[in-house]
């Protein structure tokens, strides 16, 4: 017979705590959406509402609501004749423009759901993306099409401007009905065996952020949000269906700005841009250009800006980054969201006020509608304040599964023994604050954010496995929360006589950019521990030796001794080689823009950003320079 006693031994530390108990992280049951919960719908309705108002602004078209409608209307009705219906994947292949919006609607429409892949991305990855999909049919747009090596047997459709006399042509058939528990989108991740994972996303989940974002931002027929994010980042999910919800518009930037801010600032002021939604370092790039350069963005005191809101998620937000956007940018509410591509982009999210510059981290926050963020032990248990605990998403906006993975899909999305909900275990860890704010704590596993992606070394692991003459493979992700790199560590076959470089080399073959290792280091053999695991502390310690000639490659000409100085001041490393790679060096996007910055000023010299990521050493930048100043 249990006595009270006995079962005071047994209940948790929280049982009888108001606050903590079991009753509090309760959820009701599973929403039932209404029928118009669909990411399509509201725009579909806005159209016939205001088919005048500006939808989408791109570098070389405007199309407003009725040429939106138009024309993702005949893209539903040409996939149809290819075989789409409702449940169909599409793939949606293309950079950043337009075509992008029109394809999604277009999809959408037809019954189907949209997989964006990067027409970036290598010949393999894409290949197998594609192949795991299932993909019959992809857009693209001609830009794009003859960059990309299409997988045979693969059906390619182009989307482009229709010619005057087509523009009054409208669709024969109407729109696929669809429900808001039909997919909407499958997103890509890196996953820890070498191949992504595809994350299923329902129509009603994505709405309910969307709105519950829109809600709380009061985004109307007059916002304007810029598109910066990549389609297969889900950020984008929200750039392009936030604003078309609500009879507003998104501005997108064209392929050529993507590591421009000043061309950003340019476009935001254009375009009275009044919601901005990226990472944060893509701010933090924004605000050490309007630093280094405080004409660079027209708005002043008699004519601000019109930015009213910045939401920023997907990394660490540096706790100095509020500050400095509050003084560019005074009238903007500044956000912190996060959550997982595998709960519909945002599930948690946080205000951030002045006092938070104090905090040693901007707080993670508190629970979005209908969700529910939680801290948790291994048994989903909730943590207690100030116990550290893995965080955890329940509530409507969790994902179906991974694609074609039931494995992956049972270990990441389980049911609690307590509550019966469905639960999402995210892999990062935090604790409970007494405000009832979750901070967040980061993760001891092999999973990295860098540059707002979600990364698996496991993935770059088996990547570098598949070059030739790799026999063993180790990736690490040194550096702080705000300043990660990819180093990877491998072991060749005996007399290859192959360098990190040429490995790296290889990898490209596999891995999208925002992957590929910064440095790759050749070991005779990996340093193991007593019990026989890879020694990670030893590999953190170790340096590369420079090649000889690295070394010795001194600078030969003035530019390149001036450059060499201006780089002698943002790294650490006792020697430097005009051979640098300012990259494999530790330099990140926002560094980029602090050295052009420096450019500019030291040398006279006014070069975009994208000049260092295509001549990333001392010599190659030097004679971008020397170009630039014979052509002026």
């Amino acid at each position: 017979m249990n006595s009270v006693a006995d079962s005071a031994w047994l209940a948790p530390a929280w049982a009888n705590d108001p606050e903590l108990g079991p009753g509090r992280l309760r959820l009701a049951p599973e929403a039932e959406f209404p029928a118009d919960h669909t990411l399509h719908s509201r725009f579909v309705e806005q159209a016939a509402r205001t088919p005048d108002a500006v939808a989408v602004v791109a570098r070389d078209r405007r199309l407003s609501y009725a040429d939106v409608d138009a024309e993702s209307a005949r893209v539903a009705s040409l996939l149809a004749g290819h075989g789409t219906t409702r449940g169909t994947l599409v793939g949606v292949v293309m950079h950043k423009g337009w075509e992008q919006v029109v394809g999604c609607l277009g999809v959408l429409r037809a019954g189907g759901a949209y997989v964006p892949i990067d027409p970036h991305w290598p010949a393999k990855r894409l290949a197998a993306v594609i192949a795991a999909a299932g993909l019959d049919t992809v857009l693209t747009q001609p830009t794009a099409r003859d960059g990309v090596d299409w997988p045979s047997g693969l059906t390619v459709l182009d989307i482009e401007a229709p010619a005057p006399s087509e523009r009054t042509v409208a669709r024969t058939a109407a729109d696929v009905p669809v429900t808001s528990r039909d997919v909407a989108y499958v997103i890509y991740t890196s996953g820890s065996t070498g191949v992504p994972k595809g994350v299923v996303i329902e129509h009603g989940p994505a709405v309910n952020t969307v709105l519950d974002v829109n809600d709380e931002l009061s985004l109307t027929a007059d916002d304007r949000v810029l598109g910066l994010s990549a389609l297969n980042f889900d950020l984008s999910v929200y750039d392009i269906f936030g604003p078309l919800s609500v009879g507003g518009a998104v501005v997108l930037p064209g392929p050529e700005d993507a590591r421009e801010p000043g061309n950003w600032l340019s476009l935001m002021a254009e375009e009275s841009i009044t919601v901005w939604n990226s990472v944060p370092a893509l701010m933090a790039m924004v605000c050490e250009h309007l630093t280094s350069s405080p004409d660079a963005y027209p708005p002043s005191a008699d004519a601000p800006s019109s930015l009213r809101a910045v939401l920023m998620s997907g990394d660490w937000i540096p706790v100095a980054l509020p500050v400095e956007i509050r003084r560019f940018f005074p009238r903007a509410v500044q956000w912190s969201l996060g959550g997982a591509t595998e709960a519909s982009i945002w599930s948690i999210w946080h205000r951030i006020v002045p006092e938070d510059s104090t905090l040693p981290s901007i707080p993670y926050g508190t629970s979005m509608r209908n969700q529910k963020v939680f801290v948790a032990d291994t048994l989903l248990r909730p943590r207690p304040t100030w116990v550290v605990g893995e965080i955890c998403i329940a509530g409507v906006g969790l994902a179906r599964a991974y694609l074609g993975d039931a494995e992956k899909t049972a270990k990441s999305f389980t049911v609690s023994p307590d509550t019966g909900e469905r639960v999402y275990r995210t892999g990062d860890w935090g604790r409970l604050l007494p405000n009832g704010e979750i901070e967040f704590l980061g993760r001891d596993d092999m999973q990295v954010k860098i540059g707002g992606y979600r990364i698996e070394l496991g993935d770059v692991e088996a990547a570098l496995l598949r070059c030739p003459e790799v026999v063993c493979a180790v990736v690490t992700a040194p550096g702080d929360r705000s300043g990660k790199r990819l180093v990877a560590h491998v072991v060749l076959e005996a007399g290859a006589g192959r360098t990190g470089a040429d490995i790296k080399k290889a990898a490209e073959e596999f891995l999208p950019p925002y992957m590929l290792p910064a440095l790759v280091t050749v070991w005779d053999a990996l340093p193991l521990t007593a019990n026989g695991k890879v020694d990670r502390a030893a590999l953190a310690r170790h340096e590369e030796e420079l090649d000889t000639e690295d070394e010795n490659a001194l600078p030969a000409t003035e530019a390149e001794q001036a450059l060499l100085s201006l780089w002698k001041g943002f790294f650490e490393a006792s020697s430097l080689s005009v051979l640098d790679n300012f990259f494999e060096l530790g330099g990140d996007s926002l560094r980029a823009v602090r050295l052009m910055a420096a450019v500019r000023k030291e040398m006279g010299v006014s070069l975009p950003v994208s000049a260092l990521f295509s001549a990333p050493t001392v010599r190659s930048l030097a004679l971008r320079i020397q170009e630039s100043r014979a052509a002026a």
